[in-house]
Parts: structure tokens; sequence; C-alpha cells
């Protein structure tokens, strides 16, 4: 790599306000030497340097969990915002880099942390009401932290920059859309959910997956409010718990 690209880097870092971190450039520099010796000869790969170098920057900093504003950095590039996004895909697939962004990483990186909490226990509900889904879902994809973190911040009246956190998900913006509905569907569901309307529902022909339905709406209607990844119950015991509970108001409705 030569001086002249160090110096970009360099500057790069300063000019994104980030030249406390000391472990930033050492990071930053690795990146882009490896990014030279894996894309050295492909003509598929035609990225200016100023853009190699905020792209590593910008790497760098999600694999150290430091923040990056990504709109000052579109601004040195002079890039639009899908050829930016599109040039980084790239540059990951190059560099091999597969690190899933979780809470902790979206939070720190939007200056965030103060709704971390509140995301985690949302996001825990959330996997607990999917629980009963027909398909498997895979929790390891952005998308559900990064709505946790939005969900969060709604709930909280934290202001957090919608479209930052889009690009967070790795969604596009209709697939965002439709994650969004899910999640208000799900809000809805835990904070107005009443064991007793189910239960009226179905007073009659009564079995066990009926009352295991039933207590699943309780606790996912309870479970919501100032819970925390530490506090969660295991699943055996609240369900048994809630089992019990549902066959107790169940016999109480049939004789009246």
């Amino acid at each position: 790599m030569s001086g002249v690209e160090n110096k970009l880097l360099i500057q790069m870092i300063h000019k994104l306000g980030l030249s406390e971190h000391e472990q930033l450039l050492p990071k930053s520099t690795e990146l882009l030497r490896l990014l030279h010796l894996k894309s050295s000869g492909s003509a598929t790969f035609n990225v200016g340097d100023y853009a190699k170098a905020t792209i590593c920057t910008d790497l760098a900093c999600s694999l150290l969990g430091l923040p990056f504003d990504a709109d000052i950095a579109l601004k040195l590039t002079g890039m639009k915002k899908a050829a930016y996004a599109s040039s980084k895909r790239c540059v990951e697939k190059i560099l091999d880099i597969s690190k899933t962004k979780g809470i902790n990483e979206i939070c720190v990186q939007l200056g965030l942390n103060n709704v971390q909490k509140e995301a985690f226990a949302m996001l825990e509900n959330y996997k607990r009401y999917m629980e009963g889904g027909q398909s498997e879902v895979d929790f390891s994809h952005p998308q559900y932290a990064t709505m946790a973190v939005f969900q969060a911040c709604k709930k909280l009246k934290v202001k957090a920059s919608k479209p930052k956190l889009v690009s967070c998900s790795h969604l596009k913006q209709n697939q965002w859309i439709i994650l969004e509905k899910n999640w208000e569907k799900f809000l809805s569901n835990t904070q107005n959910g009443s064991v007793a309307t189910k239960v009226e529902e179905r007073n009659e022909g009564v079995d066990h997956g009926t009352v295991e339905e039933v207590a699943v709406v309780e606790t996912r209607a309870a479970g919501l409010k100032h819970s925390s990844p530490e506090s969660i119950e295991p699943y055996v015991n609240w369900k048994k718990r809630m089992l019990e509970k549902a066959y107790r108001e169940l016999k109480a409705l049939q004789t009246r």
C-alpha cells in the first residue's frame, strides 16, 4: 500500500471525527492492504482510491464497534447512496467479512446506547412470540436486531435516523415496511391481548392444544413489560405456569 493511500486513511479518519480512536488507523490500513492484495487484477472491482479508503474505514469501525457517520462519508466520496452500498458489499465479499451486527453494535454505531436494554427485551419477546410459527426464523439476520432498536426508540421517544437503521438491517425499503408492519402487529397483540377473551371464544370443546394457545397469548401479553435477557423465565417453567393458570380460569368460566 502506498504512502498516498495511508495519508488518505488518516485524512478520512480525521474528517469523520474519529482520530481519538487509536486502533482505527491500524485496522483500516490492514483492511485496505488486504483489499489491494485480493482484488489485484480484477476488472470487476473498479472503485477509486478515496472510496476504497472510506469503505475500509467504515468496515473497520463496524468490526471495532465504533460509530461511523455514513452521511459524511457519502459527501466525502461524492458517491450516491446506492453506489456506495453496492461497493461496500463488494468489498465485504472480497475481504470475506461476515460479521453480523447485533443490538450492541447498532446502538454503538448510531449513538443509541440508552435504548439497548429495551431493545434486548423487545427482541427476546419477539422471539418468544414467533415460537409458534410454521417455519424457523433466522434471528442472526441483522433485520431483527435493527427493528428491535427502532421499536425501542419509538417506545422510549428517542430520536433516531430511520434511513440509517434501514441501512443497518440489510433490507430493501419495501422489505423493511413489511417487517415493520409485522412488528406493529406483534406489539399490538402483546400489549392488548386478553386471555379472558380468548377463553370465552373457546369455552366449548376445549382441548390441550387450545389451552396451550391461550397460555401463550397471555404470556406474550405479560412478557413485554420490564423484561430483560437476564430476567426472562425459562420456557419450560413459564409454559407450565401459564397452562396451570389457563386451566383454572377455564374451569371457573365453565362452572358459571
